[in-house]
């Protein structure tokens, strides 16, 4: 089950996603503390973020900054700011799309369910790792391992390690 962090101001529309998101079967969690967004992402250690733009405390922008320095997590930013420099913006910082609100929910779930797809390559559930030549590639937890050596991958990553 895939973990999706709804980073959204405005409760109405975070529990609506939450609420379709938990239907087709991910985990959502919500920010209420928009303090420590930064804090929640690395405990909850979700699989995608969604980020509005407007924000108490700080911008979306600031927020998908803190985790492009930590995380090559998937972004997508939702937001009523609709201009061009809003959304190039949003995409130069490390957003992987962008929703103008209003949306239909069924395009966001098919934009995540994409986006999910192209980054964990989860159309194969039933393959959990992968041995070639001796190394072995856990990708549920991101291990690679082999007989000499032990090295963790990034989630996103294609060309995890020299073992």
């Amino acid at each position: 089950m895939f973990k999706i962090m709804i980073v959204e101001d405005d409760r109405t529309i975070a529990d609506l996603i939450a609420e379709a998101l938990n239907k087709w079967e991910f985990q959502a969690s919500t920010v209420t503390d928009f303090n420590r967004v930064f804090d929640q992402f690395q405990a909850t250690r979700p699989d995608l973020v969604l980020l509005d733009i407007n924000l108490p405390v700080r911008d979306g922008y600031y927020w998908v900054q803190k985790i492009r320095d930590a995380s090559q997590v998937p972004v997508i930013f939702i937001s009523s700011r609709n201009t061009n420099m809003d959304m190039v913006m949003a995409m130069n910082l490390g957003a992987d799309d962008f929703v103008e609100k209003p949306f239909a929910m069924e395009v966001l779930i098919a934009k995540i369910n994409a986006l999910l797809r192209r980054t964990y390559n989860y159309q194969d559930a039933g393959s959990a790792s992968l041995t070639v030549n001796g190394l072995t590639l856990d990708f549920k937890t991101g291990m690679a391992t082999s007989t000499t050596r032990r090295s963790t991958c990034p989630k996103t990553s294609t060309s995890c390690c020299s073992c």
